[in-house]
C-alpha cells in the first residue's frame, strides 16, 4: 500500500492516532464519509446556516488534524473562525477551494477503503454490552481513538442485519463526532439486547 499521500504527514498522524492500524482505519472511514461531510458543509452554506456550517468545518478541521493533513486542517480552522465571526462573504469565497483540496484526497484514500469483511466473531451479549459501555465512556471523555477502536470492535461481531445497520450508523456518528446522537443510539442498542 502506498504510504505517500500528498498533504498528509503520515508519521505525525500515526503519533496522533496511536498506531498505524488506527490511522489506516481513520483513512478508511474518511473515504466512506467524505462525500457526506462535504455535502453537509455545502448545503449548510447554501442555506446560509452558519451555526451548523461552523460545526461541520470544525469536525473537518479535527479530522484533518487527526490524519496528518496539517495544512488542510488549518484551512478548515480558518473557515471555522470565519463562521464564528459570521463573515458570510469570506466564507462563500474560500469554502469551494478548500473543499476541492479536501476532495482531492479521495483517490489517495481508496486503497485504504476496502472493508475487511470476514465471517466475524461469535456474538456474545455480555462482551458486546461491555464494548458499548466502553464506547459511551470514551464519548463522555471525548476520546476519539478509544471510541473509534470500540466501534471497530463492535463491527467485528457476526450480527443480525438490523443490528449490523445500527452499528454502521453508530460508526458513522462517532466518525462525524456526533456524540449526542451516538450516545442515544448506544442506549437504544443496549435496551434492545
Amino acid at each position: 500500500m502506498d504510504r505517500n499521500i500528498p498533504g498528509i504527514d503520515i508519521e505525525q498522524a500515526i503519533q496522533h492516532t496511536g498506531s498505524e492500524e488506527v490511522f489506516y482505519e481513520l483513512l478508511r472511514d474518511l473515504y466512506h464519509l467524505m462525500d457526506e461531510k462535504i455535502a453537509l458543509v455545502e448545503s449548510s452554506l447554501l442555506q446560509e446556516d452558519i451555526p451548523n456550517y461552523t460545526v461541520y468545518v470544525h469536525s473537518l478541521k479535527t479530522t484533518c488534524r487527526m490524519i496528518g493533513a496539517v495544512e488542510l486542517g488549518e484551512q478548515f480552522y480558518s473557515l471555522e473562525m470565519l463562521g464564528k465571526a459570521n463573515r458570510i462573504v469570506q466564507i462563500k469565497e474560500r469554502t469551494p477551494e478548500i473543499l476541492d483540496a479536501f476532495r482531492s484526497l479521495k483517490p489517495y484514500l481508496m486503497p485504504f477503503a476496502s472493508d475487511h469483511s470476514d465471517t466475524g466473531k461469535h456474538f456474545d451479549r455480555k462482551s458486546f454490552s461491555a464494548i458499548l459501555h466502553n464506547l459511551s465512556d470514551a464519548i463522555a471523555d471525548f476520546d476519539l481513538i478509544t471510541a473509534e477502536n470500540a466501534t471497530r470492535e463492535l463491527s467485528s461481531f457476526s450480527l443480525e442485519p438490523s443490528l449490523t445497520e445500527k452499528i454502521k450508523e453508530l460508526q458513522r456518528l462517532v466518525s462525524n463526532i456526533d456524540y449526542e446522537d451516538a450516545n442515544a443510539l448506544i442506549l437504544q442498542i443496549l435496551q434492545s439486547l
